[in-house]
């Protein structure tokens, strides 16, 4: 149950006490406010603090309620099958970025896919699609990998890449598999170590695009046959399965079907989480205790 706004007004009070029991206890009750009292929360940063120290833990205590809520928003998004990428991707921006919406990231995924959708036509093969996918995302609008700060936190919320243009792999993926999967192309992402890349998966309804429409979305499981695969973070760089098969040998990693087939979207999001929590501990950021909570519960 939420907490009451006088209750919250009292428990930051003691946020103040220098008795650590008190104060400890009272961080403790706070993370009971919801995700909705935030801007409580915040308000009270400017109107109730008396001390350094009582800031720092009012602090702490409003990254603790976006993380239980965090936490709670994928653990059922996983129960429940983890079926739309979109609303885990949003969870995950807004412990960060709390302004940002899942509007945002339909509208930015609209205009992508709409410059996209403007160079198809029917009988395109499932190379020509990419190629056109490759030129709107990379050359157009200019995404590519960010090697100058590779392991920067930004670089895995996507509301950050989508407005720098500058990404890891994954994010870059899921930027390119949103988009893909809206106009009815069949890209999911390969958990490949250490550099995650994509899939083209074409079966006998995603051959042409006889059934493309302007709204159509492909299912989020994969299936039929990989024609090829797709390196978001080098361009959109295509190969086949041999070409894989060399990647895999010269990581020196042990040839496992994980690496090569498919992956589901709780697998994306759960690497999302790693990446950001190994980012975290890079950059001393004291949030990566945060993001393995959350990570511990997915």
């Amino acid at each position: 149950m939420p907490l009451k706004e006088s209750q919250i007004s009292a428990l930051i009070s003691l946020l103040d006490d220098t008795d650590e029991r008190v104060w400890t206890s009272a961080m403790e009750e706070l993370k009971k406010a919801s995700i909705s009292q935030i801007d409580i929360l915040n308000q009270s940063l400017e109107t109730e603090i008396q001390s350094l120290e009582q800031r720092e833990r009012l602090e702490i205590a409003i990254k603790r309620v976006k993380i239980e809520h965090l936490g709670n928003i994928l653990y059922n998004w996983k129960k429940e099958g983890g079926k739309d990428l979109l609303m885990a991707i949003t969870a995950i921006s807004q412990f960060k970025y709390p302004e940002i919406t899942e509007q945002y990231f339909i509208e930015k995924l609209e205009s992508l896919r709409l410059d996209a959708w403007l160079e198809f036509h029917y009988d395109l093969t499932s190379f020509e699609k990419v190629k056109i996918l490759n030129y709107i995302l990379f050359q157009l609008h200019g995404f590519k990998g960010n090697e100058e700060n590779f392991l920067h936190p930004d670089n895995s919320f996507i509301n950050k890449v989508l407005e720098t243009k500058k990404g890891n792999p994954i994010s870059l993926s899921i930027i390119y598999i949103l988009v893909a999967q809206r106009l009815n192309v069949p890209v999911y992402g390969v958990n490949l170590p250490r550099h995650f890349i994509m899939a083209y998966v074409e079966d006998d309804e995603t051959e042409t695009l006889q059934n493309f429409g302007a709204k159509q979305e492909i299912s989020e499981n994969a299936k039929g046959e990989i024609k090829f695969y797709i390196n978001a973070y080098n361009g959109g760089g295509v190969f086949n399965f041999e070409q894989l098969l060399k990647t895999i040998a010269d990581m020196k990693l042990e040839e496992k079907p994980e690496y090569t087939m498919p992956c589901t979207n709780i697998d994306i999001i759960k690497r999302v989480l790693m990446n950001i929590y190994n980012s975290y501990l890079h950059t001393n950021n004291e949030d990566a205790i945060l993001i393995q909570k959350v990570i511990e519960r997915f």
